[in-house]
């Protein structure tokens, strides 16, 4: 049974020694950028020097271009960027870069304000580009238009020591990232995006968020619910709060489905995000479900037919917004609240530290609980055209940005006073050991994330999110993964405390589901064409009956007692047909994670 994270981490340990940059990640909020004291970004000094004076180390083994050569890239950019993709300071490096490898490139950068139609447009007339970046591909159409029809480069021939020793080095390390981005016919024709966990972000997923209001439980004489009896017997207590000004209380308001998701997690799933309704594939008991399609769905839907029925969840329950949402939960009429974070409840320490973390509970016939930690790679940010004239040339260039000085050169550019084009101010650290820039400081940008997708790097998701050492202590805290026993290591790579809003909910998440956390996640499968449609036209032909019918039963509407009729519906729809399907494109993943 191969366990790739305890591994992976091994190398972020030994990464985290040589860099500091810090890159936050969760919840949506803005990245925030510290150094350890004492420490420096090993590798800067070395990748550029004074303006047009170049101490890039030189490449061996490059493959021999004496032509001039012009690589055309179509990228997507973040909303709100003002800047054109072909202005980026990255690309301008990167032609720079090769130029001290002996190369005269030129970049010709296109950027794409539609990226899904772009999509669409340079695959259904093969005119791709030799470099796509930052378009999502999704492993349907990589196996359509890598395997099948032949439009995207296979990686295959260039994953070696030669040609990408930075990429080889991450792949032997997390042996488990090539198996899954390999296609049926030994295929790889999309590069992963590698993003090591952090303690910050890393050691919980995103289906666990559910929170209280610690002075509601006092008032109503309750503690922190620990079995499903009292969970409803609390929201019932939040019901009758007599609350300053008439207002109405609402036990529980939910934004993003939360708190079906904690519903679902606490029912014995995971391995993936669950959705509303229980209506995508999951793992329970190490097998492969669809939970909707379980016993467990019946406790689902009467939990959450008690909840509606009784008054318990926000009004317009179906129809509710998450700015609605968000709003009541910003009012505080709600006791119970379930989002991402806790940014509704605001800044003021007396509002957010009343806040606590809902227990895991054991709910239906559950006797286990774990959540999937947050995914660290992705495989489908950057595709290469098979067309491209100069391959070797595009891998040695991509190939940088899986090095630590590459990564931390595309994330955030050249340190100040050592860029070579004399384009950019370059980053420094602030009073309190911050990344920042001039424009930051000057309030031209709110963050180092905000000046870098606007004028570094044209999307985040590409290469390596550089390893950190930062404000935490950047020691590597050892978690047990609740599924496999395995050891796994986070970096503490953000200091955290209860003076903070983001500080505090991280803190009482981690606290409450870190036993709880595993790293076995359910990635997309590679499936022909045929097989795709196939089960794309069952999933959502069943999704939407699933839909339909879990608003009945929690309404009232449909009788619980004729759940059992509901799955032979879902049956005569061709649920097993799908789950059949699933099972064997996923029995190699299976298999590596339990075994048989």
């Amino acid at each position: 049974m191969k366990k790739t994270l305890v591994r992976m981490l091994s190398l972020l340990l030994a990464s985290v020694m040589v860099l500091t940059c810090l890159t936050a990640c969760g919840g949506g909020s803005d990245e925030k950028t510290s150094a350890a004291a004492g420490s420096g970004a090993a590798g800067q000094e070395d990748a550029t020097g004074e303006a047009g004076k170049s101490t890039v180390p030189q490449i061996t083994n490059k493959p021999v271009i004496n032509e001039p050569v012009t690589l055309k890239i179509v990228t997507q950019r973040h909303a709100g960027s003002t800047t054109d993709a072909k202005d980026l300071w990255f690309f301008k490096y990167m032609e720079y870069w090769l130029a001290q490898q002996g190369y005269d490139v030129k970049i010709d950068v296109q950027q794409s304000n539609e990226a899904s139609q772009e999509k669409a447009l340079l695959l259904g007339t093969d005119t791709l580009p030799d470099i796509v970046w930052g378009i999502s591909l999704g492993k349907t159409n990589a196996a359509r238009y890598g395997m099948e029809e032949g439009m995207l480069l296979d990686w295959t021939p260039y994953l070696n020591d030669s040609l990408m020793p930075n990429l080889c080095s991450w792949l032997e390390k997390y042996p488990d990232i090539l198996p899954n981005i390999t296609t049926p016919n030994g295929g790889v024709y999309a590069l992963p995006y590698i993003a090591p966990s952090q303690y910050a972000s890393g050691c919980y997923g995103t289906s666990e968020r559910l929170y209280y209001r610690q002075s509601w439980l006092d008032a109503c004489g309750r503690t922190n619910p620990t079995t499903q009896q009292e969970f409803i017997d609390t929201l019932r207590a939040f019901k009758n709060m007599k609350l300053d000004g008439g207002k109405t209380p609402i036990p529980v308001v939910s934004a993003g489905s939360f708190l079906e998701k904690y519903l679902w997690t606490c029912l014995g799933f995971y391995g993936t995000e669950p959705n509303k309704y229980g209506s995508n594939l999951m793992l329970k008991d190490g097998q492969l479900v669809v939970p909707a399609y379980t016993p467990a769905y019946k406790d689902f839907i009467s939990i959450m037919n008690t909840l509606y029925t009784e008054g318990m969840l926000a009004r317009d329950y179906f129809s509710v917004s998450d700015t609605t949402a968000g709003g009541l939960m910003r009012d505080g009429v709600c006791g119970a609240l379930a989002w991402w974070t806790l940014e509704y409840v605001g800044e003021d320490p007396a509002a957010f530290g009343d806040i606590v973390c809902a227990n895991p509970i054991l709910m239906g016939d559950n006797k286990e609980i774990h959540v999937s930690r947050l995914s660290y790679y992705t495989a489908d940010t950057l595709w290469v055209s098979s067309k491209t004239k100069y391959p070797e040339l595009i891998a040695i260039m991509l190939d940088f940005i899986y090095s630590e000085e590459g990564a931390m050169i595309y994330r955030y550019g050249p340190k100040q006073g050592e860029d070579p084009l004399g384009l950019v101010d370059g980053w420094y650290y602030d009073e309190n050991g911050d990344i920042t820039t001039k424009m930051v400081k000057d309030g031209v940008y709110a963050s180092m994330a905000a000046y870098g997708r606007d004028r570094i790097f044209p999307f985040d998701n590409a290469g390596l999110r550089p390893a950190v050492v930062t404000s935490g202590t950047g020691k590597m805290i050892e978690f047990t993964d609740s599924v496999t026993g395995e050891k796994y290591e986070c970096i503490d790579n953000l200091k955290l405390d209860d003076n903070t809003n983001d500080g505090h909910w991280r803190l009482i998440t981690i606290d409450k589901w870190s036993d709880y956390a595993t790293s076995i996640r359910l990635d997309g499968v590679y499936l022909d064409s045929e097989k795709a449609a196939e089960t794309s036209d069952i999933i959502t032909t069943i999704q939407n009956y699933i839909t339909k019918e879990s608003a009945k039963f929690i309404t009232g509407q449909r009788d619980i007692s004729t759940v059992e009729l509901f799955w032979e519906e879902l049956e005569n729809l061709g649920i097993q047909d799908y789950l059949d399907t699933m099972n064997e494109a996923y029995a190699d993943v299976l298999a590596n994670y339990f075994g048989g």
